[in-house]
């Protein structure tokens, strides 16, 4: 559609031109209004009368005008869906796209550790095969063991903690307060395995642990039966939240991409 202010700016410079008295200098005009501004071909200021001109800008206006009222209910709905889902889906997308990286970088402390501390090396720890996909290496069972072994209660990492977190003043169990204790120099445990005690203690529901449920399962982890399976079990519990969360997300943010793109096709394309 022409802007009016457009237009009427046209018609002013062709009224001042026809009360110039000398000749305007051929190579001094400027370009046709219709390569600049409007889409009316027969248009030439330069040779026809301002009536003329007024009438083909109405005529194009008119003609724009009709073009969109001529739209159906449906696209015009179509459209008004394609931008409430595009702004709404860009805010929520964003959000959800800058939580991806956040998967990823829960593990990198985890996999730094994969190469460092002492070990008692042997067989790895069966855990199926996310197990050391997640960590980018095999868990040794007897480091598992170890770990179980010397890790200390839930009231002595509380009291030991240096942690100015509120949810450890209030006697929860924070995991850098739970690697320090393991990183002791009299424990020596292997760090990798340290990371993976806690990571199935906490079942992926994040770094802070309640002083129950620590106790309570790392007590499980300790019968010589069948601590080494739970171990296991909850090791794939706990990838399997964040596997979870993660692919819930992905899938959210294709859900938002199709609901534009459907809106976007059906609204201006089709």
């Amino acid at each position: 559609m022409v802007h009016p202010i457009v237009a009427a700016l046209v018609l002013l410079s062709s009224a001042a031109n026809a009360f110039i008295a000398t000749p305007l200098n051929p190579a001094s005009k400027l370009p046709s209004p219709s390569k600049r501004f409007l889409h009316i071909p027969s248009l030439d200021l330069d040779s026809k009368s301002a009536a003329t001109a007024i009438t083909n800008i109405i005529s194009s206006i008119l003609s724009t005008a009709d073009d969109e009222a001529s739209l159906s209910p449906a696209v015009e709905a179509a459209r008004q869906k394609f931008w409430f889902y595009f702004f709404a889906g860009s805010g929520a997308g964003g959000i959800g796209l800058s939580q991806l990286p956040a998967v990823f970088r829960a593990a990198a402390p985890s996999r730094a550790a994969a190469r460092r501390g002492p070990t008692k090396g042997g067989s790895a720890l069966n855990a199926g095969p996310l197990v050391p996909l997640y960590y980018s290496a095999d868990i040794a069972l007897e480091d598992v063991r170890d770990v179980i072994d010397k890790a200390p209660s839930a009231e002595i990492i509380s009291s030991r903690s240096q942690n100015t977190n509120y949810m450890a003043s209030k006697g929860y169990i924070v995991r850098n307060d739970f690697i320090q204790q393991m990183e002791d120099g009299r424990k020596r445990c292997n760090p990798l395995a340290s990371y993976a005690l806690f990571d199935a203690i906490s079942s992926g529901k994040g770094d802070v642990v309640s002083p129950v449920v620590y106790n309570s399962k790392l007590a499980s982890y300790r019968d010589e039966g069948k601590g080494v399976d739970l171990i296991a079990g909850d090791l794939n519990g706990f990838l399997a939240v964040k596997v979870g969360a993660f692919l819930g997300l992905v899938f959210c943010l294709l859900i938002d991409v199709g609901l534009v793109a459907k809106a976007g096709i059906e609204g201006f394309l089709s």
